[in-house]
């Protein structure tokens, strides 16, 4: 191709015409050997070979040089065509390649209000667990405070009556404490008292959809199958800012 662009700049120069050989003027073609030649090349050099007059030979090649132009102007119109089309394409691409992004940024902003709502379930679930487990230990902590608060007073009141009562009176009322403190022992259920409640409650993660959250499929030949959306991970409330901070690796 370079070869050629030079032969053709060498047409626009200024050439000699007369013949170097033999000083005299270029006015012949041969046709056989495709050269330019003066009257003594065609006897000697050129003897026997078709030659031409210049001004004819050039009539004739030129409209054979314009016949040869034909199907490079078809070409040339081709090439506009497939650059037109090209040139449509890339737009084409480029358009749906924003599109696909936008489709992505809203895919991902409906996942994270439906993981903002499922943290809302999920913190009002684990409020209302721990809350019912609170109230059942609440509740006997109320029973045992009470059973220890009537033993402490039916003790002290018979440390009481045996450091300040007499003899007689001691005895007088041992009867009616014995079976006053089995009843107040008896009314103490330890077992019923004891721990219902265990902190036995956790978090089933379940998060297996965010490592794959969709593909990016192409029937191109040239371009990858496949853009897959590996993993979403490394999720970061910021309460502040009122967003949600997560890292999106590809494949």
């Amino acid at each position: 191709m370079q070869s050629l662009m030079k032969k053709t700049a060498d047409l626009s120069n200024p050439q000699e015409t007369t013949c170097s050989d033999h000083g005299k003027p270029l006015e012949l073609f041969c046709e056989s050997c495709d050269t330019v030649i003066c009257v003594t090349c065609s006897v000697r050099n050129h003897k026997g070979h078709e030659n031409d007059l210049i001004t004819d030979s050039y009539t004739k090649h030129c409209q054979k040089l314009r016949e040869c132009l034909l199907p490079v102007e078809g070409k040339k119109e081709a090439l506009k065509k497939v650059l037109y089309a090209l040139a449509e394409r890339e737009g084409e691409i480029r358009e749906r390649g924003e599109r696909v992004l936008e489709e992505i940024h809203e895919m991902v902003e409906e996942m994270i209000n439906v993981l903002r709502h499922s943290e809302r379930k999920l913190t009002l679930r684990a409020k209302r667990v721990t809350d019912a487990k609170l109230k059942v230990i609440s509740d006997q902590m109320k029973s045992a405070e009470k059973s220890l608060s009537l033993l402490e007073d039916f003790k002290d009141y018979v440390e009481q009556s045996l450091k300040t009562g007499s003899p007689q009176q001691v005895l007088r009322s041992k009867k009616q404490m014995m079976e006053r403190m089995s009843e107040v022992t008896g009314q103490v259920n330890m077992e019923k008292l004891s721990p219902k409640e265990r902190a036995d409650f956790v978090l089933i993660k379940d998060i297996k959809s965010l490592h794959h959250i969709g593909d990016i499929v192409t029937h191109s030949s040239t371009s990858l199958e496949q853009c897959k959306v590996k993993k979403v991970g490394c999720f970061e409330r910021l309460p502040k800012e009122k967003k949600v901070s997560f890292s999106l690796s590809m494949q």
